[in-house]
């Protein structure tokens, strides 16, 4: 009797372990997966930036710089804006970004699933000291407090100070359910410092 016990015992433990080593291995392949390809969909034109990101707001990635998987769509966009805007200029194409028709919304977010987000830049043909060529975000995915937020964004323009020419442009957005963000945009001094005389 004591020895069936002890075989009965012994499959449970292993059938348990067996199942916790297949979830955590799915947990390690679901991490490197979103390392490796978050699902970020960004176009980028003369008429403005329309990108969408579908998936998980969190994940456990093991860095807690990145487990923040949606909001790190800023970060992307942000990227591949500030390098569209410098190569733009350098081509002789001046734009800003028309911050007043930029929609920017949320689909689905409760801070544990999956959520929709969309970022929609829209451009404007501007003169060469009329463009940006610099772009940066600051938000809170949770709600933060807006004098929190605020003094975020402050600081964030004053660690911009000395690559900027002039004081930068910002605009606030906030979604339906409440995510804030503010855009920053500004003229790059490597790039218009001729816009500074």
């Amino acid at each position: 009797m004591i020895a069936l016990i002890s075989l009965l015992l012994f499959v449970e433990c292993n059938t348990t372990n067996n199942k916790q080593n297949k979830r955590k291995i799915k947990d390690e392949e679901r991490k490197s997966e979103i390392k490796r390809k978050p699902n970020y969909s960004v176009t980028i034109d003369q008429n403005g930036l329309y990108g969408t990101y579908k998936g998980l707001e969190f994940v456990d990635t093991g860095d807690v710089m990145y487990n923040d998987v949606a909001h790190q769509f800023s970060n992307f966009v942000a990227d591949t804006l500030g390098k569209f805007l410098k190569a733009s200029y350098k081509a002789g194409n001046y734009y800003s970004i028309d911050f007043k028709k930029t929609k920017i919304t949320t689909k689905g977010m409760d801070m544990k699933d999956t959520v929709v987000y969309c970022i929609n830049m829209a451009f404007k043909k501007t003169d060469k000291c009329g463009a940006s060529t610099g772009i940066e975000h600051c938000g809170s995915w949770g709600g933060q407090a807006d004098d929190l937020l605020k003094k975020r964004l402050d600081e964030t323009i004053t660690n911009l100070a000395p690559l900027c020419i002039g004081r930068p442009k910002t605009y606030k957005y906030v979604t339906d359910e409440k995510f804030k963000e503010y855009w920053i945009q500004f003229k790059h001094k490597n790039y218009q410092g001729d816009c500074a005389k």
